[in-house]
């Protein structure tokens, strides 16, 4: 009898060490995942051709020698600071000089970082792009489950022959 009551006794001790312990571990697994369940539908993107740029004979000798440019014109995250429930917005503005005339592959990938660390990928797209100046502008909203402290977004351009990249950062509050 002694034994069976020790033996009730521990399960029950362990049921709640168990217990605690998942509790311990799955609310920050809750916590994240709202996070990235907030962040993922507050994303909006927008692509646009600022310029259209007729080849001049600079361009047509990089496409005859096949040189293509890829140049990030300008990046920049607002505002630097931004409270829970605040919308953040990335811009990258780049240039693509010695496409062929049907243009060329380019992706475009926004990652989202904390400490070094990839949190999300906040866009992941491949289109085709004519020359001339484009702007991509995304935003999001910064979750009530963000934990305080300096984020960053890497964004990157691939094409056939180049990559480009940039961060930008910004603290949440």
């Amino acid at each position: 009898m002694k034994h069976i009551r020790l033996t009730i006794a521990l399960l029950i001790a362990a049921n709640l060490l168990l217990a605690g312990y998942a509790r311990a571990f799955i609310e920050p697994i809750r916590t994240v995942d709202n996070f990235f369940q907030n962040i993922g539908r507050s994303i909006q993107r927008t692509t646009r051709k600022i310029t259209s740029e007729q080849p001049t004979r600079k361009q047509t000798n990089y496409q005859a020698h096949n040189k293509l440019v890829c140049t990030i014109q300008k990046a920049s995250i607002t505002p630097d600071n931004a409270a829970k429930g605040t919308q953040v917005t990335v811009t990258l503005q780049y240039v693509i000089r010695g496409a062929p005339p049907a243009g060329l592959k380019v992706t475009e990938k926004s990652i989202l970082l904390a400490d070094g660390k990839e949190l999300t990928v906040l866009k992941d797209e491949s289109t085709t792009k004519e020359n001339g100046t484009w702007e991509n502008t995304l935003t999001f909203t910064v979750p009530d489950s963000a934990t305080p402290g300096k984020y960053t977004v890497r964004q990157e351009l691939r094409t056939q022959k180049l990559s480009r990249s940039t961060l930008r950062s910004f603290t949440v509050l």
